[in-house]
């Protein structure tokens, strides 16, 4: 039995060893495909040795390389019109199984014959050949008939002005400040512009009452004006907007007291973020002291706060020179002494407070930092108060402007403004809001709003109709206009509004000013987001022209330049102005 195992296993070894001779002897092309080189020979070789099979495959794969590199030097010849015929193969090599024919088109049009005529296949392709293509349904390809191939996309013969929709511009409003106004104007814009809501993606305009939320490394410029986004809000605006931002940016161009505090009543900034809070203070519980006409008003003499010391480093400003500072006349009275403080951040009127002693802002701040109500707030703008303003009628005013930065950082001054007024009677010794605020925002509480004007607002026409009735020498536009011009230049110079210089972003300022009783002018403060609620007949007329001209020189320049909006119906119709002016006046760019 075990003779008989051994016996079977020699004989199976040496059938082994019969088909590695007889494939190593088959495989005649081992020089072709590994050349020269000795490695890749004994390589394969033993791959062969472990594989016979591979060595047919191999075989019918070197016989078509070879073959197709003679056909080769055969068609260079030919193009080189050197008629010969194929070099370096011989009758044995051309029986060898080979791969398809390749055929040149050209040369059979031009010899009117096959050059190369067809050679026998090798088994396997021949048979894979006979699968692909039915030899009973076969037309060479010079036999056949051209056929006209039809376009896949025929021209389209329609009026695309007609026909086609047009793409549109996205803009998002968002609520609050009469933004329904905002949609309204830019509904005039409908066939180039449609609302879509805040969730929506591509937003190419942006219209929101705080910049909160804005990316404003989106603004970048690009030439496809579908491409472009536009905010109403410039990254850096708070440097003018914020009463904090407003002093500093002043007191650093000017780096002079004297010349800061002759545009703004004198200011003192608190801000318990910072560490330097409590020299902040003293500054300011001194020069209070030092300037006080009532010798027994008050019983302190300092402020004290327990409130955490921060390592955060402030803005430097520079108050130097304001503990010889002497101020204006208008700011003070023989019977009162009164200060406002106001929250650096909040507007509207809110959070603003008259007082005359440091018990009472010592009182106002604390219940600040701590969360008065919902707010906390731990920056305060301490800002002496006018004691001795013009007055309409004995009643408080202010005058609020309107500004506009444009995309390119051109400025403009609105060639209309209007008066705010109080309709209490001024007095001193009442600490009242509602006689020493004029905001729209605080006065439409009042019990006597709109008694002595609609909306306790005036034209800039029955202002001046009103100084000339009480005798008040005094022309508005000849000698309060052009102050408030150098104002808005100067505010605009002391700062940079686009420091990383983006892209199409455009901004509406509200200026508030103040006249005294000397007759000068006096800015009060400026807002990033000035109120736009019609609440009189004067300003149903003046904002929507205000609005509609400033999207003349800033949203139409930047997505729609070749469409002129001023021929569109309806008009956003101004006493005294034609309908194609705009009423924006270029006062300059920014620094």
């Amino acid at each position: 039995m075990a003779s008989a195992t051994k016996e079977k296993k020699i004989q199976k070894k040496e059938k082994e060893d019969q088909i590695q001779s007889k494939s190593l002897g088959n495989f005649h092309n081992l020089e072709l495909l590994c050349k020269a080189d000795d490695r890749q020979k004994k390589t394969l070789e033993k791959i062969i040795k472990q594989k016979p099979d591979l060595a047919r495959s191999l075989n019918i794969y070197a016989d078509g390389v070879k073959y197709y590199i003679a056909r080769q030097q055969q068609r260079d010849k030919l193009l080189a019109g050197k008629d010969l015929p194929l070099m370096e193969v011989s009758e044995e090599q051309l029986q060898l199984p080979s791969l398809p024919v390749i055929t040149n088109r050209q040369m059979a049009r031009q010899f009117n014959k096959d050059l190369f005529p067809p050679r026998l296949l090798s088994e396997s392709l021949e048979k894979q050949n006979r699968r692909q293509i039915n030899p009973n349904n076969y037309t060479p390809f010079a036999n056949r008939q051209r056929v006209a191939i039809p376009a896949l996309n025929p021209p389209m013969k329609i009026n695309r002005e007609r026909d086609l929709p047009k793409l549109k511009f996205n803009y998002f409003v968002g609520p609050g400040n009469n933004g329904e106004l905002v949609k309204r104007v830019l509904q005039k814009r409908e066939q180039y512009w449609t609302a879509v809501p805040l969730t929506f993606q591509y937003k190419h305009f942006m219209w929101q009452q705080s910049y909160y939320g804005m990316d404003f490394n989106r603004l970048t410029h690009s030439e496809s004006s579908f491409a472009r986004v536009m905010y109403n809000f410039f990254e850096f605006h708070k440097n003018i907007t914020s009463k904090t931002g407003l002093s500093q940016s002043l007191l650093q161009s000017y780096n002079n007291i004297e010349k800061t505090f002759d545009i703004i009543p004198l200011v003192f900034i608190i801000n318990f973020k910072n560490c330097d809070w409590m020299k902040d203070i003293q500054q300011f519980t001194e020069f209070y002291q030092a300037n006080n006409p009532l010798v027994k008003s008050t019983t302190k003499s300092t402020l004290d706060f327990d409130f955490y010391v921060s390592n955060l480093v402030g803005t430097k400003v520079n108050y130097n020179g304001i503990k010889t500072y002497k101020m204006q006349e208008t700011l003070t009275s023989k019977s009162q002494y009164l200060w406002l403080l106001k929250p650096a951040d909040w507007n509207r009127g809110e959070g603003v407070h008259v007082f005359n002693t440091l018990e009472e802002v010592e009182a106002l701040i604390k219940s600040y930092y701590y969360g008065k109500g919902n707010y906390e707030c731990k920056e305060f703008v301490i800002q002496k108060y006018i004691e001795r303003p013009l007055l309409l009628s004995g009643r408080k005013f202010d005058i609020r402007c309107w500004v506009l930065i444009s995309q390119e950082m051109q400025y403009f001054l609105f060639k209309e403004a209007y008066i705010r007024t109080s309709g209490t009677t001024f007095s001193l010794d009442n600490k009242d809001r509602y006689i020493h605020l004029t905001n729209n925002a605080v006065q439409k509480n009042a019990q006597n709003y709109g008694q002595f004007e609609d909306g306790n607002q005036l034209s800039l026409n029955r202002f001046q109709q009103l100084l000339d009735q009480q005798e008040t020498t005094y022309d508005f536009r000849k000698q309060g206009w052009p102050m408030i011009k150098d104002v808005v230049k100067i505010t605009m110079n002391s700062t940079r509004l686009n420091k990383r210089n983006r892209k199409y972003g455009m901004q509406l300022l509200g200026y508030d000013f103040m006249i005294d009783e000397n007759l000068k002018l006096w800015l009060i403060e400026v807002n990033a987001n000035p109120c736009l609620e019609e609440s009189s007949n004067l300003l149903k007329m003046l904002i929507p022209r205000m609005l509609d001209d400033a999207f003349k020189l800033t949203l139409d320049q930047v997505f729609t330049p070749e469409v002129d909006f001023g021929v569109w119906q309806p008009k956003f119709k101004v006493d005294e102005y034609e309908d194609q002016e705009n009423m924006w006046e270029s006062l300059g760019f920014c620094s």
